[in-house]
């Protein structure tokens, strides 16, 4: 049965339909360039970002000021790749990668 998540007051009915939302969200910022805020994207990604690091315990910096998509490079040699990424930039004016699919999962656990 799948496992149905609020984020920003959203109802998704799982995790891969949220996923998927974030996803798009991505892929139009890779296209279209430029910082996510002061938007409903940026309260979706907000919300989920700020609710990630508070369900695994991760001190950040700063809060949330803006959000980009780009290409995030993991590993090395034969082994590395490329895979596409938000990232978020904090309001002390550090940068961070994050994973949605891993946000995502952290936030649907049952409490």
């Amino acid at each position: 049965m799948p496992n149905p998540l609020v984020i920003k007051g959203h109802r998704f009915s799982s995790q891969n339909e949220a996923e998927r939302f974030f996803y798009a969200m991505r892929d139009k910022n890779l296209v279209s360039g430029g910082d996510i805020k002061g938007s409903t994207e940026f309260d979706f990604l907000e919300d989920l970002y700020v609710r990630y690091c508070q369900a695994t315990n991760w001190p950040t910096p700063g809060h949330p000021v803006a959000f980009y998509a780009r290409n995030i490079a993991r590993g090395s040699g034969p082994n590395g790749g490329t895979t596409q990424g938000f990232v978020v930039k904090l309001s002390d004016g550090s940068e961070l990668e994050f994973s949605v699919k891993k946000a995502v999962r952290a936030v649907a656990m049952p409490l």
